[in-house]
């Protein structure tokens, strides 16, 4: 049985899904808000017991915020200037494109998948490093094999979520692109984008005892944040010029 601090990632990792199902069933931004406190309420928990290890979600708390705050900018281009995205409900900043509500739990969300990758990466390490020889070698395969079940985790969570708040929370492709294809609306560069993205784990966070080194949670999060928004920018462009 998984500890403690999984088993609250797990909880919120339901409490995050049933969330955004419930806001498209009633269409209000403010239910966001009771997700981003009991992940919070866990996430502090969880990090303040004694009597176990929450380094990982310590961390992967680092990751999620600095993450966010690096994406943001790009998201501002996607809703103010290139207006893929459309947002269609406001919350405390009226005036701000992106409403905090949604921010705080793309924090929770880019929390759980860093906190994921890690715990894969440090299961798989135990049971598969020592059938490598070459303990570089075998670093470097489990954190790839970690990674690659967070990249489809990822892509699939996240075209969840934004199919669940589509038509009530924002409207993608507001642009109306037509060759843009569609996964439940959601354009299929924005899945695809989490998938390639947490599949560069490894190269974020660097490999125990391998290469790349390892980099502190806040330089991660802020790779992953320019690396995804990049990738999200140039797939809506490569589409958008064909059109």
């Amino acid at each position: 049985m998984g500890s403690k601090t999984d088993r609250a990632a797990f909880a919120v990792t339901g409490t995050t899904l049933l969330t955004f199902l419930i806001a498209s069933r009633i269409g209000t931004i403010w239910i966001l808000y009771p997700n981003v406190l009991v992940a919070a309420i866990l996430c502090v928990y969880c990090i303040c017991r004694i009597d176990e290890d929450a380094s990982l979600l310590l961390s992967s708390s680092i990751f999620g915020i600095a993450t966010t705050l690096t994406y943001v900018p790009m998201d501002w281009l996607f809703s103010r200037k290139v207006h893929l995205v459309f947002y269609l409900r406001s919350d405390f900043l009226a005036d701000l494109t992106t409403p905090i509500g949604i921010i705080l739990n793309w924090i929770v969300f880019a929390t759980l998948t860093a906190y994921c990758y890690q715990r894969f990466a440090m299961v798989f390490r135990t049971r598969f490093g020592s059938e490598v020889g070459n303990s570089r070698t075998g670093s470097m395969g489990t954190a790839m094999l970690a990674a690659g079940v967070t990249g489809i985790g990822a892509a699939v969570g996240s075209n969840l979520i934004y199919a669940f708040g589509e038509s009530h929370l924002w409207v993608w492709n507001a642009t109306q692109v037509d060759q843009i294809p569609q996964i439940a609306s959601v354009p299929v560069f924005v899945p695809v984008s989490f998938l390639v993205t947490f599949l560069l784990c490894p190269y974020f966070f660097g490999v125990v005892g391998g290469f790349p080194r390892e980099q502190h949670a806040g330089v991660a999060g802020i790779r992953c944040g320019i690396f995804m928004g990049a990738l999200q920018f140039f797939g809506f462009l490569l589409f958008y010029v064909w059109k």
